[in-house]
C-alpha cells in the first residue's frame, strides 16, 4: 500500500515567503483548497474524504481547532497516489494529514497530527535550515533557487531531500527540518527495505482500511479515543535492556495505554545510524478495527500500529 511519494520543488525564498502566508485563496492550479465545510455538491471525491475524517476528529480535544480551519491539499507525488493535507487557523498551521491513493480507487489514511509543526512546514524547514548553517540569510538564499523534494515512504521514512549548490546532498526531517546523517545510498537501500515490506504486508493492511471490490473505506467515525501525559522517552532504556513486545502484547496496546503504561516505540534505520524514540501518549481507535497510537514528536502524531510493526519495535 505504501508508496514512495516524490514531489520536486525548484523554489526560490520567495516562494517559501509565500507559503508561510498560504491561506485558501493562495494555491497553485495543482493544489486544492477547502474551508473544513465544503460545499458537498461540488466537492471532490478526496475533499469529501477528508471531511469525513475531520468531522470525525474535530470533536475531540486536541482537534478542536480543525473546525473551524482551512484545509489545503496538495500532492505528495506524480499521478496523485498521495496528498499532504495541512489544516490551517488564521494562517497558522494547526495539524495535518497524509492520505494515500488505494489502487480500487479509494483513500487511506496514512497518518494525522496536530500542532504548530506539521509535516513538511516551510517554515520549519527554513528555520532550520538556517540553524544548521546550511545558508546564513535570506539575502544569501534568494541568489539561487533551493532544489527541494519532498520524499515520503512511510511515517518513519518522510525528509526534504535537499541538494546545495555545491552538489552536497541532504536528508532533512519533515517535521523538524533537522539534517539527518544519510547518503543516497542508504536512503534508497532504506527505502526498498520500507517498500519490499509494505507490499508484503500489502493484504493485511489493506483489510484494515479498504473494501475490497468498491475501495470504501471503514474510517468513519472514532469508536474509542485515550490521552495520556506526555513523558521524557529517554528516562528509561527499555530498548537496551528488555525484549520489544510480541505480535500478541502489541495487540493489548489499547489496554496498557488504558492502564498508562510508558510504552515506546524505536526504530533503528539506516544501518544502525539513525535511532528514532517516540512516546506512546495514547491512542484513536476507528471503528472498533484500525488503530492509530498517538506519539509525542513535534507535536502529536498519529500512525497505523500496522505501519509501526513493519519497522521498528514497541517497548513496555
Amino acid at each position: 500500500m505504501q508508496m514512495m511519494h516524490r514531489c520536486r520543488w525548484w523554489l526560490s525564498l520567495f516562494a517559501i515567503a509565500a507559503a508561510f502566508l498560504l491561506t485558501s485563496t493562495q494555491v497553485s492550479a495543482a493544489t486544492l483548497s477547502f474551508r473544513t465545510a465544503p460545499n458537498v455538491q461540488h466537492a471532490s471525491k478526496l475533499e469529501q474524504q477528508v471531511q469525513t475524517w475531520t468531522d470525525a476528529l474535530s470533536d475531540q480535544p486536541k482537534f478542536q481547532s480543525w473546525k473551524n480551519a482551512a484545509a489545503t491539499i496538495i500532492p505528495l507525488g506524480p499521478g496523485t497516489h498521495g496528498w499532504l493535507v495541512t489544516f490551517r487557523l488564521d494562517r497558522l498551521p494547526v495539524g495535518y494529514m497524509i492520505v494515500h491513493a488505494t489502487a480500487e480507487g479509494g483513500f487511506v489514511l496514512g497518518e494525522y497530527g496536530t500542532g504548530s509543526h506539521p509535516a513538511f512546514d516551510p517554515n520549519t524547514l527554513y528555520s532550520s535550515m538556517v540553524r544548521q548553517g546550511l545558508f546564513t540569510t535570506f539575502a544569501e538564499a534568494i541568489k539561487k533557487p533551493l532544489h527541494l523534494e519532498r520524499l515520503y515512504v512511510s511515517p518513519v521514512l518522510a525528509v526534504w531531500k535537499y541538494v546545495a549548490a555545491n552538489q552536497e546532498t541532504y536528508y532533512l526531517d519533515a517535521w523538524t527540518g533537522e539534517a539527518l546523517p544519510i547518503t543516497e545510498q542508504l536512503w534508497q537501500e532504506q527505502a526498498k527495505a520500507a517498500l519490499a515490506a509494505a507490499n508484503a504486508d500489502k493484504p493485511v493492511l489493506s483489510a484494515a482500511t479498504a473494501n475490497a471490490s468498491t475501495g470504501a473505506i471503514h474510517l468513519t467515525k472514532l469508536s474509542a479515543a485515550k490521552a495520556n501525559q506526555v513523558f521524557d522517552p529517554y528516562e528509561r532504556l527499555p530498548w537496551l535492556t528488555k525484549a520489544p513486545l510480541s505480535k500478541e502484547q502489541i495487540k493489548q496496546l489499547p489496554d496498557l495505554l488504558d492502564q498508562r503504561n510508558q510504552i515506546r516505540f524505536t526504530a533503528e534505520l539506516f544501518r544502525d545510524t539513525v535511532l528514532f524514540v517516540y512516546p506512546a501518549i495514547g491512542y484513536h481507535n476507528w471503528d472498533n478495527q484500525s488503530l492509530f497510537v498517538a506519539f509525542d514528536s513535534v507535536g502529536t502524531r498519529y500512525i497505523p500500529v500496522d505501519l509501526l510493526n513493519q519497522e521498528g519495535h514497541f517497548y513496555n
